[in-house]
């Protein structure tokens, strides 16, 4: 049965394959509709076209769905019509075969034939130009090269389609500005990929008594791989509609007799084309000899680095967090951060450094990252300057630019000594033992004493299976009634904890998380008062730190304000007497922690 539906759905498809009216000619794209009905609308169909002909080039444009309702036999219903629309174009003139098309909807295949298309010639004018301009090389991978488009027009605008297309479009990568004011001049520009429509000005100039309208519009071309290029040249070509017009005797109506009217009509289509000269690109690859250990492909010119760190007094083993941002002409969009350990960076036996691509964000006009680093060393007094380089296309060398060193303070770790552990009190029985052992205390004595208090000589390990017994205490007797009433009891306290349970679980890990926090450190914060000025400040500092890492965006200027104050009070030279820490401080402190557990909500 399965077999049978996918051949009766083969058959109920329905195609039709049309292009628009003609002549074709060489250079200007042909639109190719392909339409397809019954088929299913679960999923978007695919098209593919079996064609190898090197001749033409194509795009599919667009693919256009549209609901059908119809009657069938009594009963309403519906299926969905596709329109596939493809561009074509010809490089050589000639009858070339355009297909066959392949429909794939799911497991169903549907093929159309082919349909053959004569492209016509296009005949020279000296109305036209067309320039293509690259500066001189050799160009470098990921180099941004300008490139401008010049077309000099001597004719008529009106009723004239323009189609300009080079090989070097669809060799290499470009970005493009999008047009700023779709009411002035646009230039179209056919690719591999679609046509593009570029920003262009207009200017005019006059050659030989003959004056040209001059449009210019200018592309980014992004070498991606090593080599030298020949380039065929670029070529403009425009279709021009003849317009003719004719007399039409139309009945007025009303018995007013019949009007004549003058008609417009295309009476002929003329086609003409302009091309330029070829091109030859060389792209070279970066120089081995003098590359700095943190070249990390930058191309362009006054590059720049800045390194700011959110905190400059920490203790060994704490995390820092270097924000890099990075300016400059070039491929800001592709850059990345080499090793900080490059060109005499930070030192890995001194720092704990992160490995691995680090993700930058882009901006107008700068990239900037965030990378976390701890300092292993005590010894440790500053951030040394992180050296970054790249390679100057104008010079046609590496240049290398530093950001300033960050002063640091180090303290050593916060360490646990045996003093600091708490252990229980000793058991007072275990004290009798001991000392009914003998009159010698050591080692020994301890072991016997643990061993007569652990000891289960004469228990009874023996399994209990009378019901009566389980349901008993060594003193009275229990009612089975209570047990149930209280196994029961038990049961509904347990689906009242699940359900409980349950909400917290389906609440914001984060939120909670940072609720968490918020209340860990406001009784951090509440505990420092009436400590010894020093260690209490330096507690608050540490509870403000941990709430400012919860919630980074969240009140950040006043956060790290009042962990200056405090780093004030720790740091500054040591006072006579014992002064408590300021009452004021403390609540400044509580009070900007109660926010950030408002925030956490």
């Amino acid at each position: 049965m399965l077999f049978s539906a996918v051949v009766w759905g083969q058959d109920e498809i329905q195609t039709k394959l049309g292009a628009e009216p003609g002549p074709y000619f060489v250079g200007l794209p042909v639109t190719i509709q392909l339409t397809a009905a019954g088929l299913s609308e679960r999923s978007v169909p695919e098209v593919e076209v079996e064609s190898d002909n090197d001749v033409l080039r194509w795009t599919l444009v667009a693919t256009n769905p549209t609901s059908i309702r119809f009657n069938n036999n009594g009963r309403i219903a519906s299926q969905t019509k596709y329109d596939f629309v493809f561009r074509f174009t010809a490089s050589r003139p000639g009858q070339w075969e355009i297909g066959p098309f392949v429909i794939k909807d799911g497991s169903l295949r549907k093929r159309v034939d082919a349909v053959k298309i004569n492209f016509e010639e296009v005949p020279t004018t000296d109305e036209m130009q067309i320039h293509l301009r690259v500066p001189e090389g050799p160009f470098f991978p990921e180099q941004r090269v300008p490139v401008e488009i010049e077309w000099w027009y001597a004719g008529d605008l009106a009723n004239t389609g323009v189609s300009i297309s080079s090989p070097l479009f669809d060799t290499f990568k470009f970005e493009d500005e999008k047009p700023t004011n779709v009411r002035e001049a646009l230039l179209p520009i056919d690719t591999a990929e679609g046509s593009v429509d570029l920003q262009a000005t207009v200017r005019e100039e006059e050659v030989d008594g003959k004056r040209f309208r001059v449009f210019r519009a200018k592309r980014t071309m992004i070498p991606d791989r090593v080599g030298t290029f020949t380039i065929d040249p670029i070529q403009v070509t425009i279709r021009h509609r003849v317009i003719g017009r004719r007399q039409r005797r139309d009945d007025s109506g009303f018995g007013f007799g019949f009007i004549d009217r003058v008609e417009k009509y295309v009476k002929s289509i003329e086609a003409f084309r302009a091309v330029g000269e070829p091109k030859t690109i060389v792209i070279g690859g970066f120089p081995k000899a003098g590359q700095p250990e943190s070249f990390s492909g930058a191309v362009g010119k006054g590059f720049s680095i800045d390194v700011t760190a959110d905190r400059t007094v920490v203790r060994v083993g704490d995390p820092i967090r270097l924000n890099v941002r990075l300016r400059g002409s070039g491929n800001l969009k592709g850059a990345s951060l080499p090793p900080l350990s490059a060109d005499g960076g930070m030192d890995p036996k001194r720092f704990r450094l992160p490995s691995g691509d680090i993700p930058g964000q882009l901006g107008e006009d700068e990239k900037t990252f965030s990378v976390a680093v701890r300092v292993e060393d005590e010894s440790v007094s500053e951030i040394p300057s992180i050296a970054y380089s790249w390679f100057d296309t104008d010079a046609k060398q590496y240049r290398t630019a530093r950001s300033a060193p960050i002063a640091l303070r180090v303290m050593p770790a916060d360490m646990i000594s045996a003093e600091d552990v708490v252990s229980a009190s000793p058991d007072p029985s275990s004290e009798g033992a001991g000392e009914s052992v003998g009159s010698n205390s050591g080692p020994a004595t301890e072991t016997v004493a643990a061993q007569k208090r652990y000891s289960l000589s004469g228990a009874d390990l023996a399994i209990e299976s009378n019901p009566a017994e389980l349901l008993s205490t060594a003193t009275q007797s229990v009612s089975p009634v209570i047990v149930q009433t209280g196994a029961y009891l038990t049961g509904i306290a347990m689906v009242l904890l699940a359900l409980v349970d349950r909400r917290r679980s389906q609440a914001d890990p984060i939120a909670a998380q940072r609720r968490r926090v918020a209340s860990e450190q406001t009784a951090a914060i509440v505990a420092a008062a009436g400590k010894p000025q020093r260690q209490g400040a330096n507690e608050v500092a540490a509870a403000l730190r941990a709430l400012l890492a919860s919630q980074p965006e969240f009140e950040r200027a006043s956060t790290e304000a009042l962990i200056g104050q405090c780093e004030a009070l720790v740091y500054q030279p040591v006072s006579e007497g014992n002064d408590s820490l300021s009452p004021d401080l403390v609540e400044q402190a509580k009070q900007l922690a109660i926010r950030f557990r408002k925030e956490a909500q």
